[in-house]
Order: C-alpha cells, then sequence, then structure tokens
C-alpha cells in the first residue's frame, strides 16, 4: 500500500529545500597529496559563520597513489564516510614540480604589467617559457609611475600540470582552482587575525629542502623569499653527529598524533632529549634566523617601523616536538606553530589528525569563503 504526501506537504518541498540550501553554504573541498596520505578539508557558512564541515587524512600506498581508479575508489568512500560535499576541489603541485621566484620591474604608466613579467621571467630561465604554466601575486600591488613594483611568481612545466589534473579528473575530481602555497597560508592567518588587522605577520614554511618566509602587512603581501635550506639537511646533520639512521631522528623529533602542538605536554625526560637535539642543529639553524632577521627588517622599512607582531611555523618542521619554543628563543618576535583548525567551530568534524601539515590543506579548503578570496 502506497501512502500518497499531503499536497501541501509536496507544493513546500522545493522552498524548504532551497532554504536548507541557502543556509548552508559550502566551500571546495581542500586536498593535498602528501608523503602521508591525502588531506582533506571542507569548510560551509551557515548563519554567515564559518564551520569546519569534515575533514580526514586518508592512508594510501605508492600503488594506490599512481592510479587513478584506485584513489577514486578511495576518494568516494572517505568523501562519503566523513560528510563531504561535492567534488570541486582546490589543490597545489607537488613541491618539485613548482620554482617560486620573486621578480621586481619598474611599473610603467600606459604599459602591461603582464608584458614586463613575462620579459623578466624568461630573462631567468634558460628554456622556453611557453613550456611553462606561470601564476603570479602582486607583492607591493602600489606603485606609481617608475616605482618598482614586486610579484611573487609560480611557475611549473605545462606537461606535469596537465598529468596532475588529468590524474585528478580521472580520480573524479574536478579542480576548480590550482593553488600557490604561501596564497593558501595566507588565507588562513587572515581568518584567524581577522580582516581588519594591520599588524605585520611572519609565517617560515620548512619543508623538504626549501623555506619559505612570508610577511603579511594587514591583508598586504609585502614580502617572500625561498632559501635552499629544509628539513633534510637538519635530519642529515642530526645523523651523522648522533650516528643514528634516519627514523631513529625521525623518532626522536616528530611529534606524535597524541601530542599537543605545546611544550607542556611534555615530560621532563622529552624536553631533555628535544633540548640535546636542538642545541646539535642551531649552528646551521642560525642561518635560517639570519634570513628571518632580514624580512624583519624589511617589513620594518616597509610599513613606517612597524615591527612583526608573529611568526608561525608550518610544514615539515613545524611538526618537530618543541620546535616554536626553540625558534623562540633565538628571535625576538613570539613564535607558534599554526594549528590548522584551531578556532573554527564544529569540531565533531575534526579527525584525529592535528598536523601542522594541514594548515595548507585547510587554506586551500577556505578559498572563495573568506574576504582573502
Amino acid at each position: 500500500m502506497t501512502m500518497a504526501l499531503p499536497p501541501g506537504l509536496v507544493d513546500r518541498i522545493p522552498a524548504l529545500t532551497a532554504k536548507r540550501n541557502a543556509a548552508s553554504q559550502y566551500g571546495p573541498i581542500g586536498i593535498n597529496f602528501s608523503a602521508t596520505g591525502i588531506r582533506l578539508v571542507q569548510f560551509c557558512k551557515r548563519a554567515n559563520k564559518l564551520e569546519l564541515s569534515a575533514s580526514a587524512l586518508i592512508p594510501v600506498s605508492d600503488r594506490q597513489r599512481a592510479s587513478p581508479k584506485l584513489v577514486r575508489s578511495l576518494l568516494k568512500k572517505h568523501l562519503r564516510k566523513h560528510g563531504f560535499v561535492g567534488h570541486e576541489v582546490v589543490t597545489c603541485l607537488p613541491p618539485d614540480d613548482v620554482k617560486i621566484m620573486m621578480i621586481s620591474y619598474l611599473h610603467k604608466a600606459g604599459k602591461q604589467d603582464e608584458e614586463q613579467i613575462v620579459q623578466r621571467i624568461a630573462e631567468r630561465i634558460d628554456d622556453d617559457i611557453n613550456d611553462y604554466v606561470i601564476d603570479f601575486i602582486m607583492v607591493r600591488p602600489q606603485a606609481k609611475d617608475g616605482q618598482e613594483r614586486s610579484v611573487l611568481v609560480a611557475m611549473a612545466p605545462r606537461d606535469r600540470v596537465l598529468d596532475f589534473l588529468e590524474h585528478l579528473r580521472k580520480s573524479g575530481l574536478t579542480v576548480k582552482l590550482l593553488e600557490i602555497e604561501s596564497t593558501a597560508i595566507r588565507r588562513l592567518v587572515l581568518v584567524r587575525h581577522g580582516h581588519d588587522h594591520n599588524a605585520n605577520v611572519m609565517t617560515v614554511s620548512i619543508g623538504k629542502t626549501q623555506t619559505y618566509i612570508t610577511v603579511l602587512s594587514g591583508r598586504r603581501l609585502i614580502y617572500e623569499r625561498d632559501i635552499d635550506f629544509g628539513e633534510q639537511q637538519l635530519i642529515e646533520l642530526l645523523r651523522k653527529e648522533l650516528e643514528l639512521d634516519e627514523h631513529e631522528v625521525r623518532t626522536l623529533l616528530v611529534r606524535d598524533d597524541s601530542q599537543a602542538v605545546q611544550r607542556s605536554g611534555e615530560d621532563e625526560d622529552n624536553i631533555s632529549v628535544t633540548d640535546a637535539l636542538y642545541s646539535v642543529v642551531k649552528p646551521l639553524f642560525m642561518v635560517l634566523v639570519k634570513d628571518i632577521n632580514r624580512a624583519q627588517v624589511y617589513a620594518a622599512s616597509e610599513t613606517r617601523g612597524m615591527p612583526v607582531e608573529h611568526v608561525y611555523l608550518t610544514n615539515l618542521v613545524a611538526t618537530w616536538r618543541g620546535i616554536e619554543n626553540f625558534v623562540d628563543s633565538v628571535i625576538d618576535v613570539p613564535v607558534s606553530v599554526l594549528v590548522p583548525f584551531a578556532g573554527f567551530d564544529n569540531p565533531k568534524s575534526l579527525n584525529t589528525d592535528v598536523d601542522p601539515r594541514g594548515a595548507l590543506v585547510a587554506g586551500m579548503a577556505l578559498h572563495g569563503m573568506t574576504e582573502a578570496g
């Protein structure tokens, strides 16, 4: 026996559905393929308030990672399991495929800036510029005729970009945007501080072989520099000095998933071991500190003496035990690890992954959900 719905309810269903959709605006899914797995994050807006909608860390083998069919199956299962909405994603290319550079040029009235940017890039590379996909962000967007402008340029081989996009398409995803790492991190920092703040804030992203130092003055990106310095150098130094293999060094350094990003949660033995490890890497780390100090001086010169208010650490080295305390001890600015989901509502959507590397994915997932774009 089939029961008919009341006519009045049938008439109201479209309006109820539209009201529900209007009440919950879902952003794209931030997704990143890393050595530890596939990270996914999604936010939504309810009553104009940002909430964490869903998050997941999917373990993945090299065999699965290489197969779009297997990735598609994994994503289908976990997107449904964790409550993600849609298949539109914001992501970024693997770091090894992307070259970041700063370009300076003289702004000339009546001449397209893009022409000068392309010309300056072509002068900096040996290959044919047509073989690359190029994106850029203005670092000094306000300049008068004859004044210098700076742009942050990201470029990747065209064939790598097309292969990456095709892999994602075959995995069942629709790519809304290929992101630049510093843009995603900037977006997360702006949400953390609020769009009305005017302070100088620095982010230090220490990856495998490269470190990116970024300074924001309010909503403006005023400084970006990449440095040949990374976790690999630090691990190698510790490995040689302590006569340990890489796995043993990482076991001593990297926080457990259960550890909070704060020193107060560590016992005295762990603190003693951590301090000993940092005493070994400190001379090498001071090379990076010099670049951090240069960025502070530059920021002050660009903002009429305004100092950097806070330094956020992200990426690989941000996962080390006590790293924020160590960096805080060698520079004169408060330091903390950029925790991806701190301050967002709906903590029930947060899985057990609190790795600082999730900051990049959170920033990507915020695309289109904030005033920063």
